[in-house]
């Protein structure tokens, strides 16, 4: 499954929306206040460019509604990547809201989770040999 994350409902909405629209009905959850909207992996490669496309331009606005909620009485602040361990349940890593900003701004997200993937991998399965060895 692909993951969208999302700090914000509506933003989430609106992506539901959109690959609704495309086609696509994603798997919607929320946990510890943040959604993500899964999407199955051999989707139309096109659809996804697009939804892609349209997440990065809801990162944004996440972020910007993020900074709000922040300048308001609640003070919220925080961002975090959803990490899917072997033995299958989702665990958060915490990660400040500028820096998973300027990821996203760089790469998209199936290139972030094919980093993050790896690293799990790494962890859970360690290979101590020199990469030249492998």
């Amino acid at each position: 499954m692909l993951e969208f994350i999302f700090f914000n409902k509506k933003t989430c909405s609106l992506f539901e929306n959109f690959a609704s629209s495309e086609g696509i009905n994603p798997i919607i959850n929320s946990e510890d206040g943040c959604f993500m909207a899964q999407l199955p992996e051999d989707s139309d490669e096109a659809i996804l460019e697009k939804l892609e496309d349209y997440y990065d331009e809801l990162v944004d606005m996440d972020r910007e509604l993020a900074e709000e909620q922040h300048n308001s009485s609640d003070d919220i602040h925080t961002a975090g990547i959803t990490i899917q361990l072997k033995d299958g349940r989702n665990v958060y890593a915490s990660v400040s809201p500028e820096l998973l900003s300027r990821v996203m701004q760089s790469i998209n997200a199936e290139e972030l989770n094919t980093i993050v993937c790896a690293i799990v991998d790494a962890v859970e399965n360690p290979d101590e040999r020199s990469l030249c060895q492998r």
